[in-house]
């Protein structure tokens, strides 16, 4: 993996773990019995990330990477369905605490590249 795609994991992975600190907090407060279905919807959401990074980079270096790609993207698609049935249990309310969570990932991905844009511009890049 290259050293920038492993310096932008790092970097999201730090604002994932403020997103999900400050979702732990809130959902504590409000709605203890979502927590941890959140915080699992966070996690499955970054995990798709590093497998979309890792299968994405390998494509790239191999023949046929379409294929890896449709295969990867296949297995993410899979992998966020499962969690949301396992954890569905017949009350919607953990899917959406699953969904939020999942979009809570993606705050997490805005806002890590706002910094490392505004760090780039700073920098000279």
């Amino acid at each position: 993996m290259t050293k920038d795609n492993l310096r932008m994991l790092k970097i999201i992975l730090v604002y994932d773990g403020l997103v999900i600190l400050l979702s732990l907090i809130v959902t504590i407060i409000f709605a203890r019995e979502y927590t941890v279905v959140l915080i699992v919807g966070t996690a499955v959401a970054f995990f798709n990330y590093l497998m979309n990074s890792v299968i994405t980079e390998y494509s790239m270096k191999v023949s046929k990477g379409a294929a890896w790609i449709l295969l990867g993207a296949v297995a993410r698609i899979a992998i966020a369905g499962a969690f949301a049935f396992i954890l569905y249990q017949n009350n919607r309310y953990n899917i959406i605490a699953y969904i939020t969570g999942y979009t809570l990932h993606y705050a997490a991905m805005v806002i890590s590249s706002a910094s490392l844009r505004s760090n780039r511009k700073r920098e000279g890049e």
